[in-house]
């Protein structure tokens, strides 16, 4: 105490004030820390400090931290200040457009009486709503009221002010389409919401009863042939159906016996183009090779698939062939539960096109399409693009651009991950990089992926659709990959998630491991 009177004469220690002034908004002078600052730093400076005691160094560094302190105080004082003046501006906007909404709203009850004006306050109110909204995109109005402790109630009801409007368009990269305009955006008084159509399970509901099914099975498998000949006895007899099968399974039934002539089949690719006009279900007996084959019949939209399991690994088949009359009696009666299975869109792009237009057929997959060196003991050179963005250089043995459907197929034996089949995205997934850090992808739906090979790669690649209809990409060619509009939709057994959680539990024994042995007590 002594010494801090010998150097601050004028300070009261006792004092909170410490000879500062505080003005009445609550914050100390700005200058008086400064000016202490500045105080001490002459002090330490005039002060003999050197050589005179050791406890008089000790204080003087005590009094460069107090000058340090002080020097924050003053900042983070300023920056208070500022943001309180900045805040009182803002409540003071707000208050006067409160009070000029208010006087509107006087305005308009002076010449209505109070339910009409009230409703006509809402009429106008939804009238200026379409007006901005217009046909297309997505508009939102919210009303914020003044919610002060000393508002009366009866005026509350009427001081409001409009949230800034705004409006959500589709965009297509400079083409209108219509292609991934799904219902994934909605609004609520203003406030952007997903639908949360990936979480969402999914039912089917009929609205007429089914009149036409179509039946594929696995071939050379004489189990499948007899199941086959009983379901078609069955759904004809029983349930009055129309009944497609492939040309092949119709000259096996009417080799089995001649009553089989009520089975319809097609003649020629012409005629598999308008099947999904003409099916109303399709049932596939076998594993998931048929239901690929079965997606790959369907060039556009997919009817309702309900996949039997005779195969030997089924990851998309979870109906029990022993009990198809209890299966296919609930799918025909509905509503049941299904799985919105998406496909890849494929182009095939010749170095020789003179645009993307120029390309070969369109080829949907289910499960990947796959890029690999084949025969070639060079590694692949690959460049990828997304949405026009350079994404990386492939080297190594491939690639895979898998659906949410494939990636417990090829994908997952890459190193990529397992995804539910109903989330959106599309698995990019090296094979074999020559690069430790190069690691899988997942990318959202509504990009498109280019794969070009480039002109100074070493060897050709070769590019196959689940699992077939391979093809050479020679230097300069290119694969253009993205979400199609047709998903394949497969009845469920129970729903979704417990379908696919059940698959790799079964399927993969996902998991799987002993339980750990306990030799310790037990608690008792």
């Amino acid at each position: 105490m002594e010494l801090w009177g010998y150097f601050f004469p004028n300070w009261q220690v006792g004092d909170a004030s410490v000879s500062c002034s505080q003005p009445e908004n609550g914050f100390l002078n700005s200058h008086s820390p400064l000016n202490s600052e500045k105080a001490v730093q002459e002090i330490l400076q005039q002060s003999p400090v050197q050589g005179t005691d050791d406890h008089l160094i000790e204080f003087s560094e005590a009094m460069r931290t107090v000058a340090k302190a002080l020097r924050r105080a003053a900042e983070g004082k300023a920056f208070a200040q500022a943001e309180a003046a900045e805040w009182k501006r803002k409540y003071e906007l707000e208050r006067a457009r409160n009070l000029r909404l208010e006087h509107k709203d006087q305005s308009l009850r002076e010449h209505h009486s109070d339910d009409e004006g009230m409703e006509n306050l809402c009429t106008q109110s939804s009238i200026q709503s379409e007006q901005c909204c217009g046909m297309n995109g997505i508009c939102s109005h919210e009303v914020l009221r003044d919610g002060g402790a000393d508002s009366d109630p009866s005026v509350l009801t009427n001081k409001f002010m409009r949230k800034a409007s705004f409006k959500l368009s589709w965009w297509c990269k400079g083409e209108q389409s219509d292609q991934y305009k799904h219902d994934i955006v909605s609004f609520e008084k203003g406030n952007i919401t997903t639908a949360e159509r990936s979480s969402k399970q999914i039912s089917l509901r009929w609205e007429s009863d089914p009149q036409t099914v179509l039946i594929l099975t696995k071939p050379n498998s004489t189990s499948v042939r007899i199941l086959c000949m009983e379901m078609v006895r069955w759904l004809k007899v029983q349930k009055k159906l129309d009944i497609y099968v492939e040309p092949r399974v119709r000259a096996e039934l009417l080799t089995e016996s001649s009553e089989f002539n009520f089975v319809h089949t097609w003649k020629d690719a012409n005629e598999i183009v308008f099947l999904h006009s003409k099916v109303d279900l399709v049932v596939t007996l076998g594993g998931d090779g048929t239901v690929l084959w079965a997606a790959s019949l369907f060039k556009g939209p997919v009817p309702p698939v309900v996949p039997f399991s005779l195969g030997s690994l089924g990851f998309m088949t979870p109906f029990y062939s022993e009990h198809y009359r209890e299966c296919l009696d609930s799918v025909l009666k509905g509503p049941i539960s299904i799985t919105l299975r998406h496909r890849l869109q494929c182009h095939v792009i010749r170095d020789d096109a003179k645009n993307e237009y120029e390309t070969e057929e369109p080829i949907l997959v289910l499960n990947e399409v796959t890029i690999d060196r084949g025969i070639s003991s060079y590694l692949t050179n690959l460049e990828c693009y997304c949405d026009d963005s350079f994404v990386t250089c492939v080297q190594g043995d491939g690639l895979i651009l898998s659906t949410t459907s494939g990636s417990t197929a090829y994908s997952l034996a890459a190193g990529g991950s397992m995804v539910h089949p109903q989330v959106p995205a599309i698995l990019f997934t090296p094979i074999c990089p020559h690069s430790l850090s190069f690691r899988p992808l997942i990318l959202p739906e509504h990009v498109t992926i280019r794969v070009q090979v480039p002109f100074n790669s070493r060897s050709h690649a070769w590019v196959s659709f689940d699992g077939k209809d391979r093809k050479q990409l020679a230097p300069g060619d290119a694969l253009v990959c993205s979400m199609a509009p047709w998903p394949v939709p497969t009845a469920c057994l129970v729903d979704s998630t417990n379908d696919f959680l059940r698959s790799i539990h079964e399927g993969l024994h996902w998991n799987l491991r002993k339980t750990q042995s306990f030799d310790g007590p037990r608690d008792l």
